[in-house]
């Protein structure tokens, strides 16, 4: 488990500090980007597990659906739509590309993008972006997300509705005379990310925000708009208004009425449903198969997921294992630290005391010592040794390792945004505030600690970001490693 606290604190944060050994400078934690490290060898088939699990979750974060796409447009810092349509934007003056979340998206303030249209909207069509609101964005405009248009008035409007002040799904005659519209119940909060879809299915138009739905509306109307698409603007008696005061991001279009699990795919909310940390519940870990991302499942705490882990990979993993020399058949972050320290965790973990001794797989438990309710510890896999690091942090007699992990946690490893955090990603980080991230399983960084006259464990803190009166001694919390063998 990870405690955002003391993250941001201390001058630890004066300067990025040095790492010596590393493979290059990765890019941010988009759900969709790799990162810098290969794949872990084929002769560490339990990590192989975990990282398989780590990248369906990651497809889920992603939202990823391609089927019927008609435009897909991810905003990363280009117009480019990755559908295979062949619809790239054209920028109007005053968008820019930023990066308040993980991938980056476009800011746009009295500013537009554009392509020709994209969708039959005669026929059944979805579509849907992410959106936020600028912090100064006055509640008594209105602002349209993605329209397209007709010959004088956008046929559809994904948008803020100042009048009802809610989000909002539209359609409109021909003539504008008949403005039908599914409206959200959720209050828009300026400032943050906001799923939005918009469908209609022939007969109805519907509104879900973040996943769940929130407005329908019989519509029965059917024309065609083929005078382009738009981001961040809306057309009304031939002219262009609405303009969206905030960001946008990874806008899509279907050619088809998407469902209701579709739609909770594509908004992140099965991602969030699906991968859990969990106390105090019994934990569900399901190695799915790949047409079906919504059958991969990890609700668990971080030492249970290492354990259904090695289940699922290792046949000598079983119940009775773990009950002989754990006792227990799902053990405790404590119980894993314990066991292999003490040399008891039975014939295939081997103690590993060095820090330069870890390679990919190995496990490294950290017993909490009774310091934290209702948590026992954490248990990490290692994925890569990134290197020395030296410059934040530092202790007399003792070398800090930067350490890229595969985990389960209620937090990622990190702060996005600080200078260093490229180097140093973690997959379930979003942006700055700590209610977008996602939990669960994922890969990170960690940074352990080796004595300078034994090599041996000293301490850890949860990343790079961490300050340094918030790193923890041996002495406090017991540190073991061990390899499966």
């Amino acid at each position: 488990m990870v405690s955002r606290r003391g993250l941001l604190s201390g001058a630890a944060l004066v300067g990025a500090g040095a790492v010596t050994g590393v493979l290059g400078t990765a890019p941010s934690a988009a759900a969709d980007t790799p990162l810098d490290t290969p794949f872990t060898p084929v002769t560490t088939p339990h990590l192989a597990q975990a990282e398989q699990m780590v990248q369906y979750q990651r497809l889920l974060a992603a939202g990823h659906l391609p089927t019927d796409l008609a435009g897909h447009w991810p905003l990363d810092g280009s117009g480019a739509d990755r559908s295979g349509r062949d619809h790239p934007l054209t920028l109007g003056t005053g968008a820019s590309w930023t990066t308040l979340r993980a991938g980056g998206e476009l800011t746009l303030d009295t500013a537009w993008a554009t392509t020709a249209s994209v969708l039959d909207t005669t026929a059944a069509f979805t579509v849907s972006a992410w959106v936020r609101l600028a912090a100064d964005a006055a509640p008594t405009s209105m602002y349209t997300a993605v329209s397209q248009d007709g010959t004088g008035c956008s046929r559809f409007l994904l948008q803020y509705d100042d009048t009802a002040a809610a989000w909002a799904f539209k359609v409109r005659s021909e003539d504008q005379s008949v403005k039908i519209s599914a409206l959200g119940t959720s209050t828009p909060a300026p400032g943050t990310w906001t799923h939005l879809t918009g469908v209609w299915d022939g007969t109805r138009v519907h509104l879900y925000v973040n996943g769940v739905p929130e407005g329908t509306a019989d519509a029965a109307l059917s024309w065609a708009a083929p005078q382009g698409f738009n981001i961040g603007r809306a057309r009304w008696n031939g002219a262009y208004v609405n303009h969206f005061k905030g960001s946008v991001d990874d806008v899509r279009a279907y050619g088809r009425a998407l469902t209701a699990d579709e739609i909770s795919l594509i908004s992140g909310r099965t991602a969030r449903l699906n991968n859990v940390y969990l106390i105090g519940s019994p934990s569900t870990v399901t190695w799915g198969t790949p047409d079906d991302l919504a059958s991969w499942i990890a609700r668990a705490r971080c030492s249970s997921f290492v354990t259904w882990t090695l289940k699922h990979t290792y046949g000598w993993a079983t119940d009775a294992y773990f009950t002989q020399y754990f006792q227990d058949r799902i053990p405790e972050a404590a119980d894993y630290r314990r066991a292999f320290a003490a040399g008891t965790a039975g014939p295939r973990l081997q103690q590993i005391r060095k820090v330069t001794d870890l390679r990919p797989g190995d496990l490294i438990a950290v017993d909490y010592n009774g310091q934290v309710e209702n948590n026992t510890g954490h248990i990490v896999m290692v994925r890569e040794i990134k290197g020395v690091f030296s410059g934040v942090a530092d202790f007399t007699g003792e070398t800090q390792y930067a350490v890229e992990v595969v985990d389960c946690t209620a937090e990622p490893h990190g702060v996005y945004a600080l200078t260093n955090y490229p180097k140093y990603p973690d997959t379930r980080m979003v942006s700055l505030l700590a209610q977008e991230q996602f939990e669960g399983v994922g890969i990170g960084h960690m940074m352990f600690y080796a004595s300078d006259a034994t090599g041996e464990f000293s301490r850890y803190r949860w990343s790079v970001n961490t300050a340094r009166d918030k790193t923890y001694p041996v002495t406090s919390r017991p540190i073991a490693a061990a390899r499966v063998v």
